[in-house]
C-alpha cells in the first residue's frame, strides 16, 4: 500500500467513478470482523471538496453496521484500487452521504491482471491435436486464464504453444479469444479434492480479444476482486 497525498489523479478517479457508476465499498473491521456495504457515487463537487455517494437499494441496513457511531467513512474503490477515510459531513433520510475529501488516499498495488475464480462454473472449449476439449477454467484475468490437467490425462501443452480459437464461457457468455500458453507447473497431489493424483496447471494469455468482451471480463473480475479487501487482510 502506498500513501499517497491527496492529488490531481485522485480527483480524477472520483470524477471517472461517477460518470461510471462503478461500485464504492464502505467498509468497517472490528476485532477482524469486516462489515461492507456497496455505495455509488453520485457527484463530486470540488468547489465544496466534497463526494455524495448514495445506498444502493436494499443494503440500508448494511450500511448501518458499517456506521455504526462512526463519524469517519472508510471508502474503497476496487476499479481503481484505491481507498481513504472521509469525514462524514451529512447523511440524509433517504441514505444520501455526503463526506468531505481526504488529506491522503491508498494505492493498492495488485498484480498485473490478477486472476481470479468466478462464483460460477466456468469452460473454455478448444481443439489440441485434432482432438476438441472442454476443461474447467480454474482461475480468469482481464489478461488470460488458467485449466488444471489431471495427472492421469495426456495433454501436452507447452509454453509458446497458440491457439488460434479458444472459446471461452463465463457467467453464461461466450468469449471467443486467440491465446498463447504462457506457462505449464506441477499441482501437488490431494491439493484439490478432484486430483488426487496432482497435474498440471497451464495459464494462457490472450492474444486477441473483442473490445467488449474485454469490458465484460473487467467487470467481473472487479466485481469479484472488491469483495476481498485485500488490504485489510495486509493490515
Amino acid at each position: 500500500m502506498k500513501e499517497i497525498a491527496r492529488d490531481r489523479n485522485f480527483e480524477k478517479i472520483i470524477v471517472e467513478t461517477v460518470q461510471s457508476q462503478t461500485a464504492v465499498i464502505a467498509w468497517h473491521s472490528v476485532n477482524g470482523v469486516v462489515s461492507k456495504c456497496e455505495l455509488r457515487a453520485k457527484a463530486f463537487r470540488k468547489d465544496y471538496a466534497e463526494i455524495e455517494l448514495i445506498v444502493k437499494d436494499g443494503k440500508n441496513d448494511e450500511f448501518a453496521k458499517v456506521l455504526g457511531g462512526n463519524r469517519v467513512l472508510n471508502i474503497y474503490l476496487p476499479a481503481s484500487s484505491i481507498s481513504f477515510s472521509a469525514p462524514i459531513k451529512g447523511i440524509s433520510e433517504d441514505f444520501k452521504i455526503k463526506v468531505s475529501l481526504p488529506e491522503s488516499y491508498q494505492f493498492f498495488e495488485r498484480r498485473e491482471n490478477e486472476r481470479v475464480q468466478t462464483k460460477r462454473t466456468s469452460h473454455v472449449s478448444f481443439e489440441f491435436q485434432k482432438t476438441l476439449y472442454k476443461k474447467v477454467v480454474f482461475d480468469v484475468s482481464t489478461g488470460g486464464f488458467s485449466f488444471i490437467v489431471p495427472r492421469t490425462e495426456k495433454m501436452n501443452i507447452a509454453k509458446g504453444n497458440i491457439f488460434p480459437v479458444m472459446v471461452l464461457e463465463v457467467n453464461g457468455r461466450k468469449i471467443k479469444v486467440k491465446a498463447e500458453c504462457v506457462n505449464s507447473f506441477s499441482v501437488d497431489r490431494f491439493k484439490f479434492e478432484n486430483l488426487p493424483y496432482g497435474g498440471h496447471k497451464v495459464a494462457f494469455r490472450f492474444l486477441t480479444v473483442s473490445v467488449e468482451d474485454q469490458k465484460f471480463l473487467n467487470g467481473i473480475v472487479d466485481e469479484i476482486l472488491k469483495d476481498t479487501l485485500p488490504f485489510v487482510v495486509n493490515k
